[in-house]
């Protein structure tokens, strides 16, 4: 018999999973880095143009500095974190990016402490050459270079992980076009008929109005995009649109498509003529903006309705029908449909409500004919032909009711 401590071999233990590391990996530099910028930028910069602008008392520097600076780092430590999750390195799970998130919460606290102490003295820049205070306009130019470098590696960490969510996004050419198209349809749309806030009389000038497109491009637009193309490719087979792929880049196919399209919209529109033509006399955007702005004003609408309405809330409520109603798919796709139809009345509601329409009769008939209807057919046609068959109707229904007035 060998003797146990002499003739047999020890083995190293086997270790699993990966080893701790000291510094920040990817997720946690994100992830913080976003969260102290943002702070930095929000409570220092912003504190400064609304002082240099006289939108801010330099007497509330104090507080409006601290406020602004807890709400850009909240804002900034939800996207970090998002954005980390979305760009972990190669081989990395979800699980392991938030762990190392939770890392990175050590070094967060003494980071929050010292970025909020940079973005006070960054604040009170205008405060010290005002007064002449050389020590401290040092001490705020020292702050500002603090800053400034903080959102550089805040940058240059978002790119990485960025680079790193494209590659790893299945979808990344349809959505990368249907991002691209959303913006310059959202500008394109802001030139001709600047936004107004909802629920009040505010109308944003074009600069602001840019501002506002770019954020809905990528906080709203990007990520429902990014999430309804993830539920389509499930909801698929249940599309008769994806069996007419094959079909669709023939000329026949084209003309097919176009000329259902075209048929919608003047369905849409004769039943939308007597609003236009009859005692309501409504006027139409040609009557207001005239023809070019218009044209232009109907395909961006269309473009942003149909991306939002269709592609997100009925892929997203069919995904969800078809989990509940697996035996019944028909009564899954009329729901869907129903559920589109009611989000697209509720979001054109406020247009509505500035038409002045008399009576609640009038109300009613405008919603149905002009909400409602329309909506279902466009569900119908995204449903039955692809989105840009009812991208294609919802165009061409604005332009020809626009050509009313013509």
């Amino acid at each position: 018999m060998n003797d146990t401590t002499t003739g047999r071999q020890e083995r190293a233990p086997v270790l699993t999973g990966r080893a701790p590391r000291r510094g920040l990996e990817l997720p946690a530099a994100v992830a913080i880095s976003w969260s102290l910028a943002g702070g930095m930028l929000l409570g220092g910069a912003a504190v400064v143009a609304m002082i240099v602008t006289d939108r801010m008392s330099a007497h509330l520097l104090l507080l409006g500095s601290a406020t602004l600076y807890v709400i850009g780092a909240v804002l900034g430590l939800v996207h970090g974190a998002i954005l980390g999750v979305a760009g972990r390195p190669e081989g990395t799970t979800v699980r392991q990016a938030f762990g190392a998130m939770l890392h990175g919460l050590f070094y967060f606290p003494f980071g929050l402490l010292l970025s909020w102490a940079v973005a006070g003295w960054v604040a009170a820049m205008p405060v010290a050459l005002l007064g002449h205070h050389i020590i401290g306009a040092a001490i705020s130019a020292l702050a500002w270079v603090a800053m400034l470098a903080t959102v550089y590696f805040a940058g240059s960490t978002a790119l990485h992980a960025l680079a790193l969510a494209y590659r790893r996004w299945p979808d990344r050419v349809p959505g990368t076009i249907m991002v691209g198209v959303t913006l310059v349809a959202l500008l394109v749309g802001f030139a001709i008929q600047p936004p107004t806030i909802w629920f009040s009389d505010v109308r944003l000038t074009y600069p602001g109005a840019t501002v506002l497109a770019l954020a809905a491009t990528f906080w709203f637009y990007g990520p429902i995009i990014t999430i309804a193309l993830s539920v389509l490719r499930k909801v698929r087979p249940m599309l008769p649109a994806t069996r007419l792929l094959d079909r669709m880049h023939t000329w026949r196919g084209v003309l097919s498509r176009t000329g259902i399209a075209v048929g919608s919209g003047l369905a849409v529109t004769l039943l939308a003529a007597p609003f236009y033509k009859g005692p309501l006399g409504i006027p139409t955007d040609v009557e207001r903006l005239g023809l070019l702005p218009a044209l232009g004003l109907a395909l961006a609408n269309a473009v942003t309705d149909e991306l939002f309405l269709r592609l997100f809330v009925l892929t997203a409520a069919l995904s969800i029908a078809v989990h509940y109603l697996p035996r019944w798919r028909g009564w899954a796709v009329a729901l869907a449909i129903a559920v589109a139809t009611v989000a697209d009345i509720l979001l054109h509601f406020p247009e509505m409500e500035q038409l002045g329409l008399p009576g609640i009769t009038t109300v009613l008939a405008y919603a149905v004919a002009r909400m409602a209807v329309p909506a279902a057919l466009f569900g119908y046609l995204y449903w039955r032909r692809g989105l840009g068959t009812a991208v294609a109707a919802h165009a061409a229904a604005g332009a020809a009711i626009g050509l009313l007035a013509l």
